[in-house]
């Protein structure tokens, strides 16, 4: 079995930190409304087993079938709601309950290390240890040579009835002389190290010191040797220790050329010395299966099967680490567990393993169309015995190649079950949804609709219904039934959608109607911003005047879609639609926004009614609205928007004066300044429409300096873009 090993060292020499990865270069993630995806994207992830989920929410759900943990998600944070999220799709960081460790850490150690010393009648000089310099997750052998360690071996000179008071004293001020640093050079080990020993006791102490000091200086021969010496001690804890630095000094020893100057694992890493470093690991824990380090001996057996690129071994580990061993059996959380088997195993893999539940995590990744790792059919196939125990999963795993791979709903509906079960695990959810999924591939709207009706009473685990809601919102949108997502009985409560399908394909008797009953406050007052937006902007001006009627004289101040990450222009309330207008800035004179309305409604190409419409849009910060925007297929409102007709922009607004012969002079030189200033700074055009020439727009340039060179804008204007 061959393993790729591409993985940068930050990641693999330690237990990775989870951190979301991003789909921005400003480090935010933002959601896409649809269950159809099929490549990796952290930041849209869905509740059921599919190829485009991250590998580790793929692996999570598995586990919460497998009762190995419970999915929690983590509540939307602020950002995540700014960012327009609701419950589904999600980012990958909100199934991971891991947060930062608390920066006082546990000072239990601390505590108990200082009373040990203060028996020896000795005080700690400082509180710093060479272990705190790395981060948590970092690999490092140094990170052992902390409180805990230390105290360990304090624990066993204050308990040693054989040594002298002088002694004890001793061998416990050099062992917190060397929990200062790592790196001790053999002279000044020498001048750490006490001489003044006696006894037999004593002086297997010293020599556990000395060894322990090679270990994390790099030493590795001579702390072996010294290790091996104490093997045999009449000490007990001597004894197990030595047994089990053995194992840690030969794993040291043999990955310190293993990798690269960037941190990369070599590709001709020499497998040999892993064999006899597993074999000490071996040895210890044949004799200690109960011991003090069996845990940590276990988790570093993953190390030693991931740097000798055993695959069946590392996928072996993971499983039983995750699936059976209990908290007390594993060196690190759970999620811990599951970062690192996703960057040291399933980043990695390239054939099926032991291991079902790992070779079903890595076929669905390499099911996307853009791995470099493609499953084949025969691959596929050739793991049915693996799955001989859970062929339902198997059946899964084929539908999803018909699917996603083959592009073949008919076939994958021969393999999915048609009976619902009673209650929905993942498995059977991701089936279900898998087979409504291929029904509307197959144009079956109907039967689709049927089955997620039929689904959400039975969907009970954390996120099954919210996909539900969204998948039937979507269902219902593409069959011509948009209203049956705000009628009265409708099962679609989440406001995330709900919000989208009014923003983007609503029309204005649905839109009406969600202003008298939309399920809340903000969906009414949302209801009726996109109403009156779009008369307005879509040039339906006699539509405007009436529905501007219902908007109160004094309408609430809240920022429409702020709560749910859906902010119009620059942070806009329904008081927008009450306008005065007035004179700008650049001396150009407005009526309210009723009034432009009727002006145009009366003569759609009246010269100030165009102006002012353009600097209704221009003074509130609503170019390139949201509302304006279509999202792509196959996402939530994607289908033909309610408002028919070209959509309003400045920029044609300003071309229309420009070329009415009978606008007012006033009229007619603004529009060529505004004009001119849709290109301003930049070079492109902001204000919408079709984009013109340099050469057009140096035109309009010569025409505002001589021709309106005398008005305000042909004097203010200094250049063209």
């Amino acid at each position: 079995m061959r393993i790729r090993s591409s993985t940068p060292l930050a990641l693999i020499i330690g237990a990775a930190i989870c951190s979301p990865a991003q789909a921005s270069s400003d480090d935010s993630c933002y959601p896409a409304w649809s269950l159809l995806r099929d490549s990796l994207d952290v930041c849209n992830n869905l509740a059921f087993l599919s190829p485009g989920n991250d590998s580790r929410v793929n692996l999570r759900l598995l586990l919460a079938d497998r009762k190995a943990l419970e999915l929690k998600p983590n509540a939307l944070t602020e950002d995540e709601i700014a960012e327009g999220y609701g419950p589904v799709p999600f980012s990958v960081s909100r199934l991971d309950p891991s947060t930062i460790e608390d920066e006082q850490g546990d000072n239990s150690s601390t505590a108990a290390l200082g009373g040990l010393l203060e028996k020896l009648g000795l005080k700690r000089d400082s509180l710093d240890t060479a272990g705190e310099a790395f981060l948590q997750g970092e690999g490092s052998r140094c990170r052992s040579n902390s409180d805990d360690s230390a105290m360990a071996f304090i624990q066993q000179v204050v308990d040693t009835p054989q040594l002298s008071d002088a002694e004890r004293q001793s061998l416990a001020r050099a062992r917190m002389q060397l929990l200062e640093t790592c790196t001790w050079d053999a002279q000044k080990q020498a001048g750490v190290l006490p001489t003044d020993i006696q006894s037999a006791d004593g002086k297997a102490l010293l020599t556990y010191l000395q060894a322990a000091s090679d270990f994390y200086s790099g030493r590795f021969a001579e702390a072996q040797t010294a290790f091996a010496s104490l093997s045999d001690s009449a000490q007990p804890w001597l004894k197990e220790t030595a047994l089990y630095m053995i194992a840690r000094t030969r794993l040291n020893d043999a990955q310190k050329d293993a990798f690269d100057e960037y941190g990369t694992l070599k590709d001709d890493l020499d497998r040999a010395p892993f064999a006899k470093v597993a074999e000490a690991f071996d040895q210890y824990l044949a004799a200690y299966p109960q011991g003090a380090y069996a845990v940590s001996a276990k988790g570093l057996m993953r190390r030693v099967h991931w740097l000798s690129r055993d695959i069946d071994k590392l996928a072996e580990d993971y499983n039983w680490q995750l699936t059976e061993a209990g908290d007390e059996q594993r060196n690190l959380s759970l999620d811990a567990l599951i970062q690192e088997t996703d960057n040291k195993l399933l980043m990695s893999m390239d054939e099926a393993a032991p291991s079902a539940l790992m070779t079903a995590t890595s076929d669905l990744m390499q099911m996307r169309p853009d791995t470099q790792l493609k499953l084949t059919r025969d691959a596929l196939l050739a793991q049915k015995t693996l799955f001989a125990s859970q062929p339902a999963m198997f059946e899964y795993l084929l539908a999803a190649f018909d699917f996603y791979l083959d592009k073949n709903p008919t076939e994958a509906l021969k393999r999915l079950p048609k009976d619902i079960p009673a209650k929905l695990d993942y498995l059977a959810f991701s089936q279900q949804t898998l087979r409504a999924l291929a029904l509307e591939a197959s144009n079956d709207l109907p039967a689709a609709q049927s089955l997620w009706l039929k689904l959400l009473p039975l969907a009970t685990l954390p996120l099954q219904r919210e996909q539900l809601e969204l998948a039937l919102a979507m269902n219902y949108e593409r069959s011509g039934q948009l209203a049956k997502v705000f009628a009265s009985d409708s099962p679609i409560h989440s406001a995330q959608v709900r919000l989208i399908l009014l923003d983007k394909v609503a029309d204005a008797p649905l839109l009406r109607q969600q202003i008298a009953q939309g399920i809340s406050d903000n969906e009414k007052a949302t209801a009726q911003f996109v109403l009156l937006y779009k008369d307005l902007l879509h040039g339906q001006y006699a539509a405007f005047a009436d529905d501007l009627k219902a908007l109160p004289e004094k309408p609430g101040e809240d920022k429409l879609g702020t709560s749910l990450g859906y902010v119009y222009g620059d942070g806009q309330s329904l008081q927008l639609f009450r306008w005065s207008g007035g004179k700008a800035e650049s001396g150009y004179a407005c009526p309210a926004i009723g009034e432009t309305a009727a002006l145009l409604q009366a003569n759609g190409k009246d010269p100030k009614g165009l102006n002012c419409l353009g600097e209704f849009i221009l003074r509130n910060g609503l170019d390139n609205m949201p509302l304006d925007q279509r999202p792509a297929v196959p996402q939530l409102a994607s289908s033909e928007p309610g408002f028919k007709g070209d959509l309003f922009s400045r920029l044609d607004g300003y071309q229309t004066v420009i070329a009415n012969a009978e606008a007012a002079r006033d009229d007619k030189a603004y529009a060529l300044f505004r004009a001119i200033n849709c290109y301003g700074p930049s070079g492109y055009n902001s204000c919408g429409g079709k984009d013109v020439a340099q050469s057009v727009r140096k035109g309009w340039f010569k025409q505002l300096k001589t021709t309106y060179g005398a008005t305000t804008w042909g004097k203010s204007l200094q250049y063209y873009w």
